[in-house]
């Protein structure tokens, strides 16, 4: 048996009282920013997923993730949504020695490619239909938190400071009253999966709030303009309302300015993240592709 790295003994034994077949590997799964989660192989070749938060590197926050992504595969079982089915949670840690949630291996592969229309309307349509879920009040998952710092600044790398000045002041000034639903909140290329021009599966479910849906909305805008252009994210918005779905203009573009803030001090930090897949993209591409979005959004 390969162990995946820092995955202790508890972890995986606690796994294996929850799984009908032997685990017969265990690997860590990349391409994201915590860390935090396994591929477990099994005997007869099915694979599930575990997450797993040092309380000692993460602590609250890693209890938090753990607990909304356990809320989210409950609320959305028998969706018939490609969302993670649960198997098995450990939320106050007993068992395992960290908070860990046991889920389902859904099929598919990560895309950074530009998507044809069919492509970014199916994707609309999938997110619509997880803002559109009924929540019971009993239910509901913490309402969404601002990213980024709470006193944003202009950064040091724009040559358009003025922007970022106009963008602060909107956000300072306070939200609309848009309604909330349940979202996702990290809705972005890096948590949907596709096969054959589909979307095969959203994961990462650990950012589960309580808030508006130009938040998801806006923040694969966010995402499309950083690895595309901005014409890919007017795309996105515009197939997320041929879809159905409501983005007040005025409102959106509170929640879209939000989000971009969310990336200060430097959107550069997603460059490890996207780099194996795009090596064209660069620290300055991925700021002017933010930039040239904010410069949109604001008109």
């Amino acid at each position: 048996m390969v162990l995946g790295p820092a995955l202790p003994e508890r972890a995986l034994a606690w796994a294996q009282q929850n799984l009908a077949q032997q685990i017969v590997e265990v690997g860590p799964i990349g391409g994201g920013l915590t860390r935090t989660k396994w591929l477990l192989r099994l005997a007869d070749g099915a694979r599930v997923v575990v997450r797993w938060c040092d309380p000692t590197d993460w602590g609250d926050t890693g209890r938090e993730h753990v607990r909304r992504e356990t809320l989210a595969c409950q609320l959305l079982a028998g969706s018939g949504l490609p969302v993670p089915r649960l198997i098995a949670a450990d939320l106050d840690a007993t068992l395992t020695g960290g908070p860990a949630n046991l889920v389902t291996w859904l099929p598919g592969a990560v895309r950074l490619d530009r998507l044809r229309p069919a492509a970014v309307g199916g994707l609309a349509g999938l997110a619509l239909a997880v803002h559109r879920q009924p929540v019971a009040d009993e239910r509901r998952p913490p309402v969404f938190s601002y990213r980024g710092p709470a006193e944003p600044e202009v950064p040091g790398w724009t040559s358009r400071p003025a922007l970022w000045e106009r963008a602060i002041d909107l956000r300072a000034a306070g939200a609309p009253s848009t309604p909330f639903g349940l979202i996702h909140r990290d809705f972005h290329f890096g948590n949907i999966l596709w096969e054959r021009g589909s979307v095969s599966g959203v994961v990462d479910w650990a950012e589960t709030s309580w808030g508006p849906a130009d938040l998801d909305v806006a923040h694969l805008c966010s995402d499309v303009a950083m690895l595309h252009a901005t014409a890919d994210a007017d795309a996105v918005r515009e197939a997320y309302l041929r879809r159905g779905g409501r983005l007040e203009p005025a409102e959106f573009r509170y929640w879209q300015v939000s989000d971009i803030l969310g990336f200060l001090p430097d959107p550069g930090h997603i460059l490890p993240a996207v780099a194996p897949a795009r090596p064209d993209l660069t620290a300055a591409s991925i700021r002017r592709g933010l930039e040239d979005l904010l410069a949109a959004t604001l008109g």
